[in-house]
């Protein structure tokens, strides 16, 4: 884009100040920030994006001049009402996971007029757009694996640790990952979903919400996936996939694919990555800002992560595989 776009960032917390911030500059996009909403207006100073005006709340930022998108990632709490109070600005929203707490919310969200994406970092990488390639390649996909763990400190006293300000807990906040990657590499709905939470470590400090999470899925067509989240194991992030005719499983930044050729031969190979999965994001937000198909597709799998997620919960409250929540049919034609 020739234009220089806008900027407003509404959350000034941590993960804008390691993540987002350092990934929008690292990114050399036409976007500059020219204000900051949080509670505590001089962490902007601290976001390494210059001198920007700092504003308490989002009316007041929006009361003072206007802006091409918005980067939100304040609490889960209030995505809500900030989405579709930026949206009514006619603000384009690149807000942090989840697309929604709620299926009600998801569809809201998703049949509101704007531009609405997820900001999932994990779809831009290198590898991951490798599994993509591949896969369809290899005939019917078999099963899948994915792991996503964190070794996360004491949190006790902050509004993640709060089921009705975060949501929940590492079933949504890691789990969202895992089911937006579902959603986008296996091509059949899933149809149930079995979820447990372990009881958490005596040592770590008490919390409302679920600290790790097995999950078992089963989908249409046969296909069995499993996810398995935990914020108080070794840093991991896995995603093994299973076809007729060729496997990959991508660690970290590393991938292990196996091909199976006639005869029982086997190919196999191993891939670094050394990209920069969060700056390809933003890049690929910014190059296709407008486009609407674009919009419709990734609200599509917005609102399906979220079905996943919450048909998660319903089977932790119940202790029994639950269906998936029904999703809006309009949604079924998107891109």
């Amino acid at each position: 884009m020739s234009s220089e776009l806008r900027g407003l960032v509404v959350g000034a917390g941590a993960r804008v100040r390691e993540v987002l911030a350092p990934a929008l500059i690292a990114a050399k996009v036409p976007i500059r920030v020219e204000g900051v909403v949080d509670p505590a207006v001089d962490v902007a100073d601290g976001l390494g994006l210059g001198p920007v005006p700092a504003y308490e709340s989002l009316d007041e930022a929006l009361g003072f001049q206007t802006y091409d998108v918005a980067l939100v990632a304040c609490p889960h709490d209030l995505h809500q009402s900030t989405a579709l109070r930026l949206l009514d600005a006619g603000v384009a929203v690149w807000k942090e996971k989840p697309f929604a707490l709620t299926i009600e919310d998801a569809h809201a969200l998703a049949n509101r007029a704007g531009s609405l994406r997820v900001l999932a970092h994990r779809p831009h990488g290198q590898l991951f757009a490798m599994a993509e390639r591949m896969l369809p390649s290899w005939g019917r996909l078999l099963s899948y694996r994915v792991h996503t763990t964190r070794p996360t400190g004491d949190y006790s006293a902050t509004w993640r640790a709060l089921r009705d300000r975060s949501g929940g807990g590492a079933l949504l906040d890691l789990g969202y990952h895992a089911a937006d990657a579902i959603t986008r590499l296996v091509p059949s709905p899933v149809t149930s979903v079995y979820a447990l939470s372990p009881t958490t470590p005596a040592w770590r400090p008490h919390v409302e919400v679920e600290e790790s999470a097995h999950v078992l899925l089963a989908h249409s067509d046969g296909v069995r996936g499993t996810m398995y989240l935990s914020r108080h194991d070794d840093r991991q992030d896995m995603i093994d996939l299973v076809a007729e005719h060729g496997r990959i499983t991508i660690t970290d930044s590393h991938a292990r694919i196996s091909v199976h050729a006639p005869g029982g031969l086997e190919h196999t190979m191993s891939v670094q990555a050394a990209d920069h999965p969060w700056a390809q994001m933003l890049r690929f937000h910014t190059n296709s800002l407008g486009d609407t198909s674009v919009d419709r597709s990734e609200a599509r799998i917005g609102v399906l992560s979220v079905s996943l997620i919450q048909a998660a919960y319903t089977s932790l409250r119940s202790g029994s595989p639950e269906p998936l929540p029904a999703v809006t049919t309009h949604m079924e034609g998107a891109a």
